[in-house]
């Protein structure tokens, strides 16, 4: 079993950890939310898909924890607003924890199907504005000595697109930047086609990319696939024998997203009654 939990860290961190911050209304967050591409707009109220990360089933064989594994899978049912479950496919009977740990790996993921609404991400914090050269910037500060993370800086591009969002923290600060672009089907909506994040921890700084890919079903757009691509730099200190030096590490994985059902009933029935068909 230990062998398991160093494989879902291994996982996890290929996936990238995903932070969600914790606002006052202000234009430029209210506008990029209506602005901002949801299937709930287009009608959107219950949905079933499946997901899978590439090499996921090898990578628990190699634990020999299971028996032999043909596809270990997700199953996930969402309803309207923000309802869902997530189960866990192809492992034997039994094994709840590690059912648990491995739903935690495609939580993250979720919100490239069902996006959270903007503004939620910052409840709690006092919101102030200022221009920059290049647009506005946004800052959420935490006046009540409270949260996690005390400052969240957001900048605006002059169209209103949100460029980059940078938490900061006593120990760490990390910056994402945001691209996005309407497609055919969105109406004009922005949707995200990539998300590139720069953490530091120490003497290590890690770039994770996430380049989203989509497919449209019943004409609304969905992921087919997240491709995540990880750069990890470290600052190894001089010695007397040897000067400083820089170790990168690359490492990355695909999470596929396939056989959407769109508005057929069957998220409601599984939670509701626990009917899969």
């Amino acid at each position: 079993m230990k062998h398991f939990f160093l494989s879902i860290i291994s996982i996890a961190t290929l996936l990238g950890a995903t932070n969600l911050w914790a606002v006052e209304k202000i234009e430029e967050v209210e506008q990029y939310e209506i602005r901002s591409y949801d299937p709930q707009k287009s009608g959107l109220n219950d949905l079933v898909f499946e997901a899978r990360i590439d090499n996921l089933t090898e990578i628990l064989n190699k634990t020999g924890t299971f028996g032999k594994l043909i596809d270990v899978y997700f199953k996930i049912y969402w309803l309207s607003p923000s309802q869902y479950k997530i189960e866990v496919m192809g492992l034997p009977k039994g094994f709840p924890e590690v059912r648990s740990d491995l739903s935690d790996l495609i939580k993250g993921k979720l919100e490239f199907i069902i996006p959270e609404k903007f503004s939620e991400k910052f409840k709690g914090y006092s919101l102030k504005a200022e221009p920059v050269a290049d647009g506005k910037l946004i800052r959420a500060i935490d006046d009540t000595y409270t949260m996690a993370v005390p400052e969240v800086d957001m900048v605006f591009d002059t169209s209103g697109k949100l460029k980059t969002v940078e938490t900061k923290a006593t120990y760490s600060n990390v910056k994402t930047e945001f691209f996005q672009s309407p497609k055919a089907w969105s109406a004009g909506k922005l949707v995200m086609d990539k998300i590139v994040t720069t953490s530091k921890q120490g003497a290590t700084s890690m770039l994770t990319t996430n380049t989203v890919d989509y497919v449209t079903v019943s004409g609304m757009g969905f992921p087919s696939k997240v491709t995540i691509k990880n750069v990890a730099e470290t600052i190894v200190p001089a010695t007397k024998k040897d000067k400083e030096k820089k170790v990168k590490n690359e490492s990355g994985t695909i999470v596929k997203f396939s056989k959407y059902e769109v508005n057929t009933g069957k998220a409601k029935r599984f939670m509701t009654e626990g009917t899969r068909s």
